[in-house]
């Protein structure tokens, strides 16, 4: 399959070169802004926020903007589609739609719920990252802000944000159809169309339909790992209330039913994972609601704006944490979540040498999570029998206890309940000594409480001899942990950045600034905790203690919050006129209290994140757009980040200087874009799109005993613009590239998953 997929990728790519220096550069006879580097840099350009002072591509940050031409051309479905597209950006695709990390310049977390980076969609947080990942539907553009946005974003900005936009209900009246069918049994059927009634109400509605089959098999079971069904639908009204008031309401609604985790084992003599091979069930579920309720004054010289947000998250995931044919031991979380966020935004709009934007906001989350965790066969043999002749046999245990349970289940419940307030101010001077100098100074305090009622139970049933009494004597230790937790912090995030703005389109800046992730709570580990439990309840050992062996379970399950400083200097600017653009940046990233994932205990099935280390992330970027002609245009963007621990030692072991894990030394894309114009009666125009994406080399562990070398992978399409339609064959993985997206260590056996293979498929397009 391999050989046969690299030369049709060899075929392929030599049509689309093919295509593209058969251009003829005196036709450029195009549509106005229809190459993506014209409608990057003018149309871009125009693009407010309700926080920022300045247009997106003139603030002195390193930004990037994904049009919806681009969107389309690489057939992004969700934010994980963004990986390689912007320098430093990496969101490994792994797991579920549970498992949204993302990473920008080395910055980034896999195992707590609170992100490292922001994710917006149409100025409304999402604030846990189980709900990252949802399907692109009618999306006009994605922002990306690198580097700590905490002035004006506040908690889990650490690394940057992502501003997923949707077109407006008052833009042109359009209505498109999507249909698509791939190998895998991909099949996705998606509209969108907006309207005006009247001059003072708009509306939008979207809604998508989609199944895939999978890409991966279980071989314990015969039953495709990935298989996946998503529907979903979006609902926006506006209302022009006066001509200074504008009303939003939003609604997107999306259901995830999926088979998940196709992890396999990894061998690290040969480096090959294995299929996945399991015998317990993996499964991800969920419903996601996200509702918004947006208020804008425009007045002269100032704007104000409300945002209001609730979203409902209600999920359900079964796994088989050891990822083997073996009943050794499974999980299963559901969760119960309603977050509400309320933000005040107002700020200058006017020519002015003096802007401000000023804000206040709040949040309120609750999550209510049931996460039993239920042992099997093995599993009692492994972490309990086995445990029991050990110490007999060692002396430190009077008597042999039988475990004569053949499973037991470690109930957990927890409500966690968190609270923020913020305030916030950032001020821009334009001018300062001479035209084209400015300065903005940005303060911000964020204030948040945490709240956790937790409790944990079991019972190990066994049996003991003691003689002269010739029958076994049974006995139960019960475990009980419960209780609650309480924690809370309030942190200050400034920000300087000093920019110089040589032209219309060119600047240079240097920006510091102070970033923060919240922290939280590790409920992942009391199955540890009960263990320990247990094991100071047994006969003959003094009695147990549910705070794990006299612990304050408090301050075991929780850990703080994560701070860096981040400083940065760019350059943007067209080398060439309206032909070839540069944006560049150098960064230097001290993070400390960084919050480290590591196995608790001794058996090792529990999770625990705590504030372990210290570490510095320094890089560069490159971002290049060149369009010798209108109809031909091309890209290259290159990140580099180099990142160590400065301190981190896990009580064993001592991992100063080696690199930070999941953070990717390179990520690499390139793309060409060719567009012929032919205007004839059945063909109006076909378009080629060729893209080269790579990463690595990828450190898995912290020991750096493990990695991911680099890889790339090659993706493209060609697509044909009918008088009422558009047809576009789309390949993925061309060369049929194999390398890990993820891997992790689970009872001493390294556990990974392969990336998907080549596949391929066709969407037909009507633009109404």
């Amino acid at each position: 399959m391999r050989k046969e997929a690299k030369g049709f990728a060899a075929l392929f790519c030599a049509a689309m070169f093919t295509f593209t220096l058969q251009a003829n550069a005196q036709d450029t006879v195009t549509e106005e802004n229809d190459t993506t580097y014209k409608y990057a840099i003018t149309k871009a350009a125009v693009i407010s926020t309700p926080k920022e002072t300045y247009y997106i591509r003139q603030l002195p940050a390193s930004t990037s903007i994904l049009e919806e031409v681009q969107i389309n051309n690489t057939v992004t479905r969700s934010i994980k589609g963004l990986s390689y597209q912007v320098p430093n950006l990496y969101i490994p695709s792994y797991g579920s739609k549970i498992t949204s990390a993302v990473y920008i310049r080395g910055i980034g977390s896999r195992f707590s719920p609170s992100p490292s980076i922001g994710l917006y969609s149409d100025n409304v947080p999402y604030l846990d990252k189980s709900a990252f990942d949802f399907e692109f539907l009618d999306v006009e553009r994605v922002e990306v802000l690198r580097g700590p946005q905490g002035t004006l974003y506040g908690r889990n900005a650490l690394g940057g944000i992502i501003h997923v936009r949707s077109r407006s209900p008052f833009a042109s009246p359009l209505t498109k159809i999507e249909l698509t069918g791939g190998t895998y049994g991909q099949a996705k059927g998606a509209f969108s169309t907006n309207h005006h009634v009247g001059d003072n109400i708009a509306f939008s509605l979207g809604g998508f339909l989609a199944h895939e089959d999978g890409f991966f098999t279980n071989v314990y079971t015969g039953q495709k790992t990935d298989r996946g069904d998503n529907a979903g639908g979006k609902l926006r009204f506006d209302l022009k209330i006066s001509p200074r008031w504008l009303m939003e309401i939003g609604s997107h609604l999306e259901s995830t039913r999926q088979n998940a985790y196709p992890y396999g084992l990894y061998d690290p003599a040969t480096k090959e994972t294995a299929a996945p091979s399991y015998n317990d069930t993996s499964s991800y579920r969920r419903t996601l609601i996200t509702n918004s309720l947006q208020f804008t004054h425009n007045a002269p010289g100032w704007k104000l704006s409300l945002i209001s947000a609730y979203q409902y998250l209600d999920d359900k995931m079964r796994l088989d944490q050891d990822f083997s044919p073996e009943p050794i031991y499974t999980m299963y979380q559901k969760q119960d979540q309603h977050s509400f966020s309320q933000e005040a935004v107002f700020k200058s709009e006017n020519s002015k040498n003096y802007q401000f934007v000023s804000g206040a906001s709040l949040f309120y989350q609750k999550n209510v999570t049931e996460a039993p965790v239920t042992f099997g066969e093995v599993g009692m043999d492994r972490f309990f029998q086995q445990t029991f002749d050990r110490l007999y046999q060692n002396g430190q245990m009077p008597l042999r206890m039988t475990v004569t349970d053949n499973s037991m289940v470690v109930d957990g419940l927890f409500d966690q309940r968190s609270y923020g307030l913020a305030l916030f101010h950032q001020t821009t001077l334009r001018r300062i000594f001479t035209d084209g100098l400015s300065l903005t100074l940005g303060l911000r305090y964020e204030h948040e409480e945490q709240k956790l009622d937790y409790s944990s139970s079991a019972i190990l049933n066994l049996s003991f001899i003691r003689p002269p009494a010739p029958m076994p004597i049974p006995v139960s230790i019960p475990a009980l942990i419960e209780g609650n937790s309480n924690q809370n912090f309030g942190v200050f995030l400034p920000k300087a950045a000093l920019q110089y703005q040589f032209s219309e389109t060119g600047k240079v800046f240097f920006t510091s600034a102070r970033g923060y992730k919240a922290g939280g709570y590790n409920i992942q580990m009391f199955s540890d905790l009960i263990q320990s439990s247990m094991m100071g309840g047994m006969p003959g050992q003094g009695g147990g203690s549910a705070g794990a062996g006299g612990e304050d379970v408090s301050e075991t399950i929780s850990y703080r919050p994560e701070f860096s400083w981040n400083n940065e200097l760019g350059y943007s600017g067209e080398l060439l006129p309206e032909k070839l653009s540069l944006n560049a940046a150098l960064f230097y990233i001290e993070s400390r209290d960084q919050q480290i994932v590591q196995f608790a205990g001794t058996t090792g099935f529990g999770r625990i994140a705590r504030n372990a280390a210290k570490s510095y992330s320094t890089g560069i970027e490159a971002l290049l757009a060149y369009s010798p002609f209108n109809n031909l245009t091309a890209s290259f963007n290159w990140g580099y980040t180099y990142s160590r621990f400065i301190e981190y030692n896990d009580g064993r072991e001592d991992y100063k200087n080696k690199f930070v894990p999941f953070v990717p030394r390179n990520t690499v894309s390139a793309s060409v874009r060719y567009r012929k114009d032919i205007n004839g009666n059945w063909l109006k125009s076909f378009t080629t799109f060729l893209q080269y994406s790579g990463a690595g080399k990828i450190y898995w562990t912290e020991d750096n005993s493990v990695s991911q070398k680099y890889y790339s992978v090659l993706d493209g399409s060609v697509s044909f613009n009918f008088p009422i339609f558009e047809l576009s064959l789309w390949f993925r993985n061309i060369t049929d590239a194999k390398y890990n997206t993820f891997y992790f260590e689970t009872l001493g056996t390294g556990i990974a998953q392969l990336n998907n293979p080549f596949n391929t498929g066709v969407t037909l397009r009507f633009v109404l």
